[in-house]
């Protein structure tokens, strides 16, 4: 049996080549992959679906478009085997030959703002389920709800996956950044 599940939501004209690539270059290769097609126009529904078929102790959440790293799975298990007090483990990533999410987890930074990106493996038993309600800052939003079952996170220490800026859920129209950040305050009382 697998230990790890990466679901891959892909809405409407998205082909996860690069994702399924480089996932296929992992030096970690213990794991399976669900694509999930985003039928509602809905990330957060398409991973939903995507984790109903998870049936394995871990699960990473992986857009369509991502460049991991060769090590990234090998890290990520590691960080979590190494902390088991932890409910997820993050990297660092790059994108517009900038690095983000280059931090050890800090709770109160946390609440301030976000910091560790939707590609994380988590624990299923864990997992809590995206919230559909939310259009932006997703990740966030299933931090904070994951802080406030009491699990936490644990930082892997390395670059983990490489991505292009690109319209969609971070960037483009919809509900604006700031709108979005005041939604997942006033969820959590912040």
């Amino acid at each position: 049996m697998n230990r790890l599940t990466v679901v891959i939501p892909v809405r409407k004209g998205g082909f996860p080549e690069i994702t399924l690539r480089t996932l296929a270059e992992q030096t970690y290769q213990d794991f399976e992959v669900v694509v999930s097609w985003d039928e509602k126009g809905s990330a957060n529904w398409a991973r939903n679906q995507g984790f109903r078929l998870v049936r394995t102790p871990f699960v990473l959440f992986s857009d369509d478009d991502i460049e991991w790293e060769p090590e990234a799975l090998r890290a990520l298990m590691a960080t979590l085997n190494n902390h088991p007090e932890a409910s997820y483990a993050y990297g660092a990533y790059e994108l517009d030959n900038g690095i983000h999410c280059d931090q050890r987890f800090d709770e109160r930074k946390l609440r301030r703002g976000n910091f560790i990106s939707t590609m994380a493996l988590i624990r299923t038993d864990d997992f809590p389920g995206f919230d559909e309600e939310i259009q932006r800052l997703q990740d966030w939003d299933l931090w904070l709800t994951m802080l406030d079952q009491g699990n936490i996170g644990a930082y892997c220490g390395r670059l983990t996956f490489r991505t292009a800026k690109r319209a969609g859920i971070t960037f483009g129209p919809g509900l604006s950044w700031r709108e979005a950040e005041r939604a997942v305050k006033a969820k959590h009382g912040l």
